[in-house]
């Protein structure tokens, strides 16, 4: 069943000035970036498949920069991210992993410093109950979504980038016909105070390790 449980993780190169602009408002776009960089890396660890039941796809934007993914990833299976919207994109990755043979996919962002392998397993434990399952965001959004069949119809008329975002895609999910579940409810990191919880919880999984 492992190999029929598909992970898809969102991953944007960490280039100065093109990652996390509302963070480089405050802390400048280098700094932004390296902050990028170390809460995907983290995200990554806690998220790496082990003996969870999944297996990953890295889903990698810009597509010109699958050589540095190649590079700062190794031994990732890479797919380029499709679409221009995120709610395209999530789809077409849904879609990517059951044409790679999935029977349940979940795709998560790699900018939540909170998800691990034990919430991902979660998630496909909840789809033999339901038929989507999602992980609400802290600012209204949802960092994890997962099915068993592709369904883009929850995809559209969705405002992205708001805080309607979680409670839109419920409705039309509702509205679809469709059963939902919920994992736990995290953050995503976007200003400087989602940077300074991250921080910490990165400190303490250091001291942890030491």
């Amino acid at each position: 069943m492992k190999d029929k449980n598909l992970l898809g993780l969102f991953a944007k190169f960490p280039e100065p000035g093109k990652v996390k602009t509302r963070l480089a408002r405050d802390i400048g776009p280098d700094a932004a970036a390296r902050a990028c960089r170390e809460i995907a890396e983290y995200v990554l660890q806690r998220t790496s498949p082990a003996d969870s039941g999944y297996r990953r796809i890295i889903f990698f934007a810009p597509q010109a920069m699958r050589q540095r993914f190649s590079e700062w990833m190794p031994g990732e299976v890479l797919m380029a991210q499709r679409g221009g919207d995120v709610g395209e994109r999530m789809d077409n990755a849904l879609k990517d992993l059951f044409g790679r043979g999935a029977e349940k996919a979940v795709v998560v962002g790699s900018d939540i410093p909170g998800l691990h392998r034990g919430i991902i397993g979660k998630a496909f434990q909840e789809l033999d109950d339901c038929d989507v399952v999602i992980g609400p965001a802290m600012d209204g959004g949802y960092y994890l979504i997962g099915m068993k069949f592709p369904h883009p119809e929850i995809f559209r008329n969705i405002t992205w980038g708001t805080e309607k975002v979680f409670e839109e895609t419920v409705t039309s999910i509702e509205k679809t016909g469709l059963t939902h579940c919920l994992v736990t409810t995290l953050f995503d990191v976007d200003d400087l105070d989602d940077l300074v919880r991250a921080e910490e919880l990165l400190k303490d999984a250091e001291d942890e390790c030491g």
